[in-house]
C-alpha cells in the first residue's frame, strides 16, 4: 500500500474531454468557448489535428503552450470553411517530479450548408 501512496505522488495523469457543436472558427476561445447560432449545418471532410508540449521542472508552461495551440489550430481547420461543426477536445496531461507533458487532440468536421435546389 506504502509503494501505491508513493507512486501516486510521484506520477499523475489527468484526461479531459470536451465537445463543441459548432465552433465559429474567427471567435473561437477556447478558454471562454460560445456557441454561434448558425443555419442549419451538416458536417463535411473530417480533420484531426494533434499537439503535444513538455517541460522540465519550471523551464516553460506546457498547459498554456497547448491552449494556446488549440486556438490558433482552429482557425487554420477547414480553410474553406467558417464554422466546424461536432467537434470533440481531448487533453491529456501527466507529469512526475522533473517531468511534465502536454498533449491535446482536436476533431472536427468542416461545416457544410446545404444545397438549395
Amino acid at each position: 500500500m506504502k509503494y501505491f501512496i508513493l507512486f501516486t505522488l510521484l506520477f499523475s495523469c489527468t484526461k479531459k474531454y470536451e465537445t463543441f457543436h459548432v465552433i465559429d472558427k474567427y471567435s473561437f476561445n477556447k478558454n471562454d468557448p460560445e456557441s454561434p447560432i448558425t443555419g442549419k449545418l451538416y458536417p463535411g471532410e473530417k480533420e484531426v489535428r494533434s499537439h503535444c508540449e513538455g517541460q522540465f521542472f519550471w523551464s516553460s508552461n506546457a498547459k498554456t503552450k497547448t491552449d494556446n495551440y488549440v486556438n490558433s489550430v482552429v482557425q487554420n481547420m477547414c480553410p474553406e470553411a467558417k464554422y466546424l461543426v461536432n467537434n470533440r477536445l481531448e487533453e491529456t496531461w501527466w507529469t512526475t517530479i522533473v517531468y511534465s507533458r502536454s498533449c491535446v487532440r482536436m476533431e472536427s468536421y468542416c461545416g457544410r450548408v446545404p444545397k438549395k435546389d
